[in-house]
């Protein structure tokens, strides 16, 4: 699990964004992930724009199997619509130890958080050779190309899509509160005890963080994080690219919402730990009822334990079901 710890400064500074850059980011995920689903073509036209335009270092480090992603790629949105020009500005002129420290990371790995390094292919490591700022400017000026080639002439429609997702979030908000909000993210995220867990096969705690930006994401069901969870060079805030409500239109192989329900997904995702009928019923805003009636069917078809604890009956997730919720960590 990832744990981020919201404390009054990172509630009172989480906030909404429309990031160019992380779109960008989120539409080179297909290339790495099959099982994503393709939007109607998008795999098919960021591949061709990658080779069309000779974006060789953005398709050698998206081709790769690495557990990490340079962040420096995403850089955190100053305000709710920042303009491309000023990300890729920002990307440019990374920080050189901040960079170094991104690029050792995704090659080194860190066994503590179970984040596995990889072999860096010889045409990045010759890139680097040139210098990281060398490096950064090539990545600026390839997500530019890749940009103005596949992302731009659908922007509009891209755009006013994740407007919609957010004015959907603010009446969550407006309803259920911040909590409500944030649980309803994505199955993989949950709220309890002022933290945020995320279901993950990797393990860290982010901690005095001063903010949380969320964008969505029109390309992708996994939820991607950007987070510092052991220390960086230089900080920067925590940031989460979610799927985009209500979700990519086209799909190309079942997700958990879609195997189990929307509720469903989202109470067996919250039995990390065990819990009551009550309990959850006061989490996720639901009648004991429904909640029992949905428990009744996870138990069922063998994802939950039933456990009697004196007067209370505790579920929680059975193997099975945390290899069906956990998933390659988001970038």
């Amino acid at each position: 699990m990832l744990y981020l710890d919201m404390d009054r400064a990172v509630l009172a500074n989480t906030r909404f964004a429309i990031s160019p850059l992380s779109t960008v980011i989120g539409a080179l995920g297909l290339l790495r992930d099959n099982k994503q689903p393709g939007g109607g073509g998008w795999r098919g036209r960021i591949q061709e724009t990658v080779r069309d335009r000779r974006l060789v270092l953005l398709g050698s480090l998206f081709s790769g199997s690495w557990d990490y992603l340079p962040d420096f790629l995403t850089p955190q949105p100053q305000t709710l619509a920042t303009g491309l020009q000023e990300e890729l500005h920002t990307v440019a002129t990374t920080d050189s130890a901040r960079l170094r420290w991104e690029l050792q990371l995704m090659a080194q790995g860190v066994s503590e958080e179970r984040l596995t390094g990889r072999l860096v292919p010889v045409l990045l490591r010759d890139a680097l050779e040139r210098g990281e700022q060398d490096f950064a400017e090539r990545m600026a000026a390839e997500l530019h190309q890749l940009w103005e080639g596949a992302v731009a002439p659908q922007w509009m429609a891209l755009r006013t899509r994740m407007e919609e997702d957010i004015s959907h979030r603010a009446q969550t908000i407006a309803r259920h509160g911040l909590a409500g909000m944030l649980a309803a993210l994505h199955p993989g995220v949950l709220w309890s005890e002022d933290q945020l867990s995320l279901v993950s096969r990797f393990r860290g705690r982010v901690s005095g963080s001063t903010g949380l930006v969320l964008t969505p994401s029109a390309f992708s069901t996994n939820l991607r994080v950007v987070i510092d969870s052991i220390p960086a060079p230089t900080t920067r805030q925590p940031m989460f690219a979610y799927p985009c409500w209500p979700g990519p239109e086209a799909r190309t192989g079942p997700t958990v919402h879609a195997l189990l329900g929307v509720t469903r997904a989202r109470l067996l995702s919250d039995l990390h730990t065990a819990r009551s009928t009550v309990e959850l019923s006061d989490r996720h805003f639901l009648a004991t009822s429904t909640v029992s009636y949905h428990l009744g069917i996870l138990h069922r078809t063998g994802l939950i334990t039933r456990t009697r604890t004196g007067q209370r009956v505790l579920y929680q997730q059975t193997p099975r079901a945390t290899d069906l919720l956990a998933a390659p960590r988001p970038h």
